[in-house]
């Protein structure tokens, strides 16, 4: 997944930045997954929860059609994505889009723990088959647009401080939107995953 927007770096410099500004992005979308876990370990009704409703989630996802699971899927990425996408045409759009990730990273953890907790022990491989492939195809790829929305930042940040002089920023522009097109794409692909493996596990976890 070697995205990389900038137009004004060397080849090798490009290569480098790509990979580290790529490896930045799953860290901070690996710190949120953490930061989400313990937020829902820690909440105050999640022991609750575990006595009351311990199959809740999993009923609520056996009872929801196959179609409205792809749907929530690509619509909660895809609102991500769109987040990125603005964030890279902003000089300091760059807290931005690593906060965008993060948050995203949370959400995907606290989802995790929950179904872990609803699945137990005893069903944990189902609940990994569930979730898994679709979360981290999705988290891989909405670390390459930020990657590329904060490259795009960095161009106009740039610009900005040497008073529009250097770099045109037109074609970086041009391919970004096809880059993040490609990751849309992946969304799609992530949200089929979600789908398939919804239907292959979710009845063995009820």
């Amino acid at each position: 997944m070697m995205m990389q927007t900038s137009p004004c770096r060397t080849d090798e410099n490009r290569a480098r930045y790509s990979a580290g500004t790529f490896a930045f992005m799953c860290g901070a979308m690996l710190t949120g997954v953490l930061i989400g876990t313990m937020c829902f370990c820690l909440s105050a009704d999640t022991q609750i929860n575990r006595l009351i409703s311990p199959s809740g989630e999993m009923e609520r996802l056996l009872q929801t059609d196959l179609g409205s699971v792809m749907a929530g899927s690509l619509l909660g990425s895809t609102v991500f994505l769109l987040g990125l996408a603005a964030a890279g045409f902003c000089a300091v759009g760059q807290p931005f889009e690593v906060l965008l990730i993060v948050l995203r990273g949370m959400g995907t953890g606290h989802k995790a723990a929950q179904l872990y907790s609803a699945a137990g022990r005893g069903d944990i491989l189902y609940a990994v088959g569930l979730f898994l492939p679709g979360a981290v195809i999705s988290a891989l790829a909405l670390a390459a647009a930020a990657r590329e929305a904060l490259s795009l930042s960095n161009i106009y940040l740039r610009l900005t401080l040497s008073g529009g002089r250097g770099c045109d920023p037109s074609g970086a522009v041009k391919l970004y939107g096809a880059k993040l097109l490609v990751v849309e794409a992946m969304l799609a692909l992530a949200a089929g995953a979600d789908t398939i493996c919804c239907y292959l596990f979710i009845g063995k976890l009820v």
